[in-house]
């Protein structure tokens, strides 16, 4: 009897350990951080990492999924995943939200990061090669998929512990070891759009080709660079670093192959052509603001899981639609209000402009708040930008329509110069800078609540700063020039050289009153100064509601 029992617990033992082993020869772990503690919430990680989860789970992956996980559960999730890699032929990491480069070296923000230093970059964030490290132990197949390549939400309070240390912008580059994909959603040194729609354009991207049947990785890499580029008009550029075998690799095997396969293995079979179908169409459409193309698509597709997001798209501008009436309803028979004036250049733009925000003309009635575009002259909001290289823009009009009709943009800068807008979704400082026009989207009670900003710095483009040299520093660029006459109490202004043998930033104890222009600084050259005054709004209008 003790022989059966012994017997029969080592059957069991070894089917409770042979099961395991077989479903996650293909595992993945998912993250995406939205809500962050300490810096302004990133809309999409979280719907990214749902979507992106859901789809690997249909294509056969184990997936573990975390969102807005904090610096201990995101160590916890990659130690418990690295043993599921050991296991696997394939493993996958996705994580979308917010990641920074130090000194070279490059690093993904949990939602509790508090970064006042360098030095705290190291006890509270993730190292990018501990990630790598994760997925280092699957037999065939490691990719690192990184939504991470925003603006450093910290840049304008992180202190440097020593000059000879940088803060990039976006990632820099990265070498992975063996059979190791990490793919960048941008270019290194660029930054990444969060998108105006559910997902980011990457992500997006990679939900059109992940379930892709006979799909090589390296052309499904290729496919969403170009989707990527051609989403965002050129201005993001996703990039692989790592190499794949000579073979091909591929996620979802046809058909025909998984049927040889089916009845021995525990994988789950590749979707139905239709629904590689309804993402192709749906990304031509997830942005559409037409209710019948909606109800056509849903009507078509209504068994797929694309058409869970476009009856929540349907649902939301049916809600505004309502909203919208609601308002013209409590408008009826109310007399407009005269709008303020505005300065110069920008009066007959702007005013154009109310036409086109779908204005609300009614005056705010007691204890409730509506939403209103502050507008600021010679202003620059630095950061957060939702474009790398901005916008074309013929008119601060066309800026403000823009940004007006993206409910992912917050704010934007304007710069009449070139004639290119820049929308955001936040921003880490508001700098003064001749030429540069600036919006800010707020709900409140009154039109004289618009916000005033605090703003240390005045920037000149082409123009140098003379006398007051302390010393100077090499540095690869603007920002970290910047960065140094911050971290430094004694700098009063600075000086960013980039020709000569090296990029030099010269650091000052005072100013000239006056920028000097020549033909020489026409190369690039860039100052600033400490200024320390109160950016107030010179105009505040009506607009439509932002939710």
């Amino acid at each position: 009897m003790h022989r059966v029992v012994a017997a029969l617990a080592l059957v069991l033992w070894c089917i409770a350990f042979a099961l395991p082993a077989s479903a996650a020869s293909r595992v993945a772990l998912v993250i995406g951080n939205s809500n962050y503690q300490h810096v302004g919430q990133l809309p999409n990680p979280k719907n990214d990492a749902d979507d992106i989860a859901a789809t690997l789970e249909r294509i056969g992956f184990t997936v573990r999924k975390a969102t807005d996980v904090t610096f201990d559960g995101m160590r916890q999730a990659l130690s418990v995943f690295s043993h599921d890699a050991a296991q696997a032929d394939m493993a996958v990491v996705f994580f979308a939200g917010h990641g920074i480069e130090v000194d070279k070296h490059n690093f993904l923000l949990p939602t509790d990061a508090e970064l006042e230093s360098d030095l705290d970059v190291s006890f509270q964030t993730v190292s990018l090669d501990m990630v790598v490290d994760a997925v280092s132990r699957a037999h065939s197949l490691r990719l690192v998929f990184l939504d991470a390549c925003r603006n450093n939400p910290f840049a304008n309070r992180m202190r440097l512990s020593d000059a000879t240390r940088s803060i990039g912008r976006g990632l820099s580059p990265f070498e992975p070891k063996g059979t190791t994909i990490v793919f960048y959603s941008a270019r290194d040194g660029t930054v990444a759009s969060d998108g105006s729609g559910r997902n980011s354009p990457y992500s997006q991207a990679l939900l059109k080709y992940l379930p892709q049947a006979d799909l090589d990785v390296d052309k499904m890499l290729r496919k969403v660079r170009e989707d990527v580029l051609k989403a965002t008009n050129g201005a993001q550029e996703p990039t692989a670093y790592g190499l794949l075998p000579s073979d091909d690799i591929v996620l979802v095997p046809s058909r025909s192959a998984v049927s040889l396969v089916e009845n021995s293995s525990s994988q789950a079979p590749p979707p139905a052509p239709a629904v590689d179908q309804a993402a192709a169409e749906w990304t031509t459409i997830d942005n559409t603001d037409s209710q019948a193309i909606l109800q056509t698509f849903i009507q078509a597709h209504g068994d797929t899981f694309y058409a869970k997001y476009a009856q929540a798209r349907l649902a939301e501008l049916q809600e505004r639609d309502k909203q919208r009436q609601q308002s013209l309803d409590q408008q009826s028979g109310q007399q407009q209000p005269a709008q303020p004036t505005l300065q110069q250049a920008s009066q007959d733009s702007l005013q154009s402009a109310q036409q086109q925000y779908n204005v609300s003309s009614a005056a705010p009635t007691p204890q409730s708040r509506h939403w209103y575009l502050a507008t600021y002259s010679n202003v620059d909001f630095y950061g957060g930008d939702l474009y790398a290289k901005g916008l074309e823009s013929a008119s601060l009009d066309q800026c403000a329509q823009t940004c007006a009709g993206n409910l992912s943009c917050k704010l934007f800068t304007y710069n009449s110069a070139k004639n290119r807008c820049f929308p955001k979704s936040g921003f880490s400082y508001a700098q003064i800078m001749s030429g540069a026009q600036a919006g800010y989207f707020f709900e409140s009670e009154r039109r004289d609540q618009a916000p005033a900003f605090k703003a240390e710095w005045e920037i000149f483009v082409k123009a140098d700063l003379l006398g007051g040299d302390k010393y100077f520093a090499r540095a690869p660029s603007y920002d970290d020039c910047l960065l140094m006459c911050k971290s430094d109490q004694s700098c009063r202004a600075f000086s960013y050289v980039p020709f000569g043998k090296s990029k030099s930033c010269w650091i000052k104890t005072f100013a000239a009153a006056l920028p000097t222009y020549s033909q020489k600084t026409e190369r690039g050259i860039v100052s600033g100064r400490r200024v320390d005054m109160v950016v107030r709004a010179d105009g505040v209008y009506d607009t439509a509601a932002r939710y």
